[in-house]
């Protein structure tokens, strides 16, 4: 799955945050921007983010589904979500290394 500059921020934000992160925090996103969309804009693109997210597995949604919707209100990354922000962040990890100059 190709993934958009939101679904990329927000697996960003989940890996910085261990535990369930509440949706709320991903209207930063939007901050600084120029030409940013209305609140209901916003929310509109945040779920449907957040649902093509679910469906491909990448998070796991917590909150209240009805027939017409599904309410989120926490998400979780699953290993899949994990390796996927790895990927975004690069594969290589900086090394605790010691240099001493004598």
């Amino acid at each position: 799955m190709r993934l958009g500059p939101l679904q990329k921020y927000i697996l960003i934000v989940c890996r910085s945050r261990r535990g369930p992160v509440s949706r709320d925090v991903f209207f930063d996103y939007y901050k600084g921007k120029k030409g940013a969309p209305s609140l209901e804009d916003k929310i509109n693109a945040i779920t449907k983010a957040l649902e093509k997210m679910i469906a491909e597995s990448l998070i796991v949604g917590n909150g209240a589904r009805t027939a017409e919707k599904f309410f989120i209100k926490t998400i979780v990354l699953t290993p899949g979500g994990r390796r996927a922000a790895k990927s975004i962040f690069g594969s290589q990890q900086r090394l605790p290394i010691n240099i001493n100059n004598k």
